[in-house]
């Protein structure tokens, strides 16, 4: 190796030179080595039997370290959101509107997050304690530290004979580091929309198994990033998308408010703008109001003389939510004697999300109410007699719109989230095994702010809490719908609370699986792997106690109590018929205590006729076995904007969800 004098070479050049040396140094000692080296045989993502082709019979997409740094995007949920198999039907923590908040989950060509399954390192781990759409259980991409990853396998077929349950779309595997050995320091900061972002890694391990027979590391992941409000940004500084091919105007009417006048029989005659003297927007009459888009021409409402309170509310909406995150793997390797090995695991992470939401709104809001047959939704509605502060109309009327006064509805989300495996590597007689045990656990809270109490309200305008009809009438107002921003704090407190929703999912697991050759065919040897596997959920999502009183106004509320063991065995047999064609069969057997069992069988055909052509035909059967919120005692309310084409109208519906004992696969 040729040497090189570093003498007047600037400290900067002196650092690559060592470099450039240390690079030669390897190449030379990489060539040295005659000794023929062991070709070690490895587990793809889609089988559990060893081999060395990584082109397995099913289809297998593989993104290294590699390719995810490249993307220069700062997490791992912000690359699998980007690949096209993956964007229909994922959900991130840019989903302010959520019932599970903060969180990112993963959807393979559409067919939803509970049908997709996400594995560590090949075993499942704890999903989210919140629950997407009411019922769809999944992992959260965000719990994973990225420094820490070293690939993702994304196996493009189902594979339920296999994994088992959630894995009809098919299987993303996230594969941590093994090993390290040294100390590695990473960062990063952007800017977007005047908003900063930056992240933060630290690795650093010691020992050699070759060597020193052991090897343990750590990796640390920070991320932090900027809340980013609608109206920060270029495109929604404005809700008023008429520029845009195909946009429409979506500010809003009423978030400004808007005051009915009522006739003898209570039904609302015409609408004014929300206060004579305030108006937080811009005035627009109706005809305005028409001509912008905001009003329909055929509307009830519209009515020349109206006025009305135009208001822009994108700076009350989050697009990307405020998140801070901290993740932590460890890991240790032992080799024991040359046929057995163990290793070790603990994964924490560490997520606090904030995001913003509009004012409280009121009038034609949806309450809950205790009943025989559980909590059940109605409206809540309240008639303003005349001289009541705000009421513009000599007669009776109703007030519908944001209560501007209260600020916005922020949430603040966190979520803790702990796994812990130990399992050992061994040979016995010709097979190789795994067997390992572990306990996963997420904790998640939200706590959301500004929310409208039934009680609070009622005592406000000096109303029953009763559900209606009747619609009662108010004759005193201790909250000034006229003049909404000088309520004093006395006020607003009264009416107001915080909701506070708290969830736990657990699972713990012990299994072992191990592989072998039975003979050989022209191709090479069969293989054969056989496994087991025991598992442990458990879900428990528990809303506000105020929340399942019926005391929140315009709130849905979830409620979740389950848990339920399974087992499972499973076999796969790999035939080599020739260099060229590869066949594949495994079967697998579920016991769940809930619903029961399912059987389900794959086959497989893999042709190489040469180097750069391959062909893959693949049949199997899958099953998703209920989750949890859906077979288990659970229940759910929730409220939907939907379109009335006869009113011209968007009226809040709502709807309950229950889980069902009786489900099946």
């Amino acid at each position: 190796m040729a040497n090189f004098k570093l003498k007047n070479i600037p400290a900067a050049l002196k650092v690559l030179g060592v470099g450039i040396s240390g690079t030669f140094l390897l190449i030379s000692t990489a060539n040295a080595q005659t000794q023929p080296q062991k070709v070690e045989k490895i587990e793809v993502t889609g089988s559990n039997i060893k081999r060395i082709d990584t082109e397995a019979v099913a289809p297998v997409q593989i993104i290294t370290r590699d390719t995810i740094e490249r993307t220069g995007r700062a997490t791992i949920a912000d690359v699998l959101r980007n690949i096209p198999s993956t964007t229909g039907g994922s959900f991130g923590e840019s989903f302010a509107n959520s019932f599970a908040p903060g969180a990112a989950g993963l959807s393979l060509r559409g067919l939803g997050q509970k049908t997709t399954l996400v594995l560590i390192n090949g075993r499942r781990t704890s999903g989210y304690g919140f629950a997407q759409n009411l019922q769809d259980t999944f992992v959260d991409l965000n719990s994973i530290p990225s420094a820490a990853v070293e690939r993702v396998e994304i196996l493009m077929d189902g594979a339920s004979a296999v994994y088992g349950s959630d894995a009809i779309a098919g299987v993303v595997n996230i594969i941590l580091r093994k090993d390290y050995r040294g100390v590695e320091v990473g960062g990063s900061a952007g800017r977007f929309e005047g908003k900063n972002e930056y992240r933060f890694n630290l690795t650093a391990g010691l020992g050699e198994l070759g060597k020193d027979r052991f090897n343990m590391f750590g990796t640390l992941d920070y991320y932090k990033r900027e809340n980013l409000l609608q109206s920060d940004t270029k495109f929604g500084h404005t809700r008023d998308f008429r520029g845009e091919n195909g946009g429409r105007n979506e500010r809003s009417l009423t978030a400004g408010g808007t005051w009915s006048q009522l006739n003898a029989a209570g039904t609302a005659l015409t609408t004014t703008r929300r206060s004579i003297t305030e108006c937080l927007g811009t005035v627009v009459t109706s005809a305005e109001a028409v001509a912008a888009g905001l009003l329909a021409a055929s509307s009830t409402v519209n009515i020349p003389g109206n006025t009305w309170c135009s208001k822009d509310i994108g700076g009350e909406l989050t697009m990307i939510p405020k998140t801070e995150r901290i993740g932590f793997l460890g890991r240790a390797n032992l080799e024991i004697s040359p046929t057995v090995s163990g290793y070790a695991e603990l994964g924490l992470s560490q997520i606090k999300t904030f995001q913003v939401f509009t004012n409280p709104f009121f009038a034609g809001t949806t309450g809950l109410q205790q009943t025989s047959a559980g909590l059940r939704p109605f409206t809540y509605n309240i008639n303003f007699a005349p001289g009541v502060a705000g009421n513009p109309f000599p007669t009776a009327a109703r007030f519908s719109g944001n209560l501007n006064g209260f600020g916005t509805r922020d949430t603040n989300i966190k979520s803790d989230t702990f796994r812990v495996l130990a399992g050992l590597n061994y040979t016995l007689a010709k097979w190789d095994f795994d067997s390992a045990m572990g306990y996963s656990k997420n904790k998640a809270e939200s706590v959301g702010g500004n929310r409208l109490s039934l009680a609070g309200v009622s005592a406000a305008f000096g109303v029953p809490t009763t559900p209606q009809p009747p619609i009662p009438t108010s004759t005193i107002s201790s909250y000034n719908l006229d003049r909404q921003s000088l309520n004093s704090q006395t006020v607003l407190d009264g009416m107001r609370l915080s909701v506070r929703r708290k969830a736990d999912s657990e699972l713990k697991f012990i299994d072992t699986k191990g592989s072998t050759e039975i003979g050989s065919l022209p191709g090479g040897p069969v293989g054969l792997a056989v496994g087991g596997e025991f598992r442990n959920e458990k879900l428990m999502d528990r809303p506000d106690a105020r929340a399942t009183a019926g005391d929140i106004l315009g709130q849905g509320t979830t409620a979740t109590d389950g848990k339920r063991d399974s087992s499972a065995v499973f076999a796969e047999v790999s035939l080599p018929f020739t260099r060229m064609l590869e066949g594949s069969i495994a079967g697998r057997f579920d016991r769940y205590s809930d619903y029961g069992n399912s059987s389900v069988p794959k086959v497989g055909l893999k042709f190489k006729p040469t180097n750069t052509v391959l062909f893959r035909a693949n049949w199997g059967k899958g099953f998703r076995a209920p989750t949890l919120p859906e077979i288990s005692p659970s229940t759910a309310t929730f409220f939907v904007l939907v379109n009335d084409p006869v009113t011209n109208t968007s009226p809040n519906i709502s709807g309950v969800f229950a889980g069902n004992p009786s489900l099946q696969a």
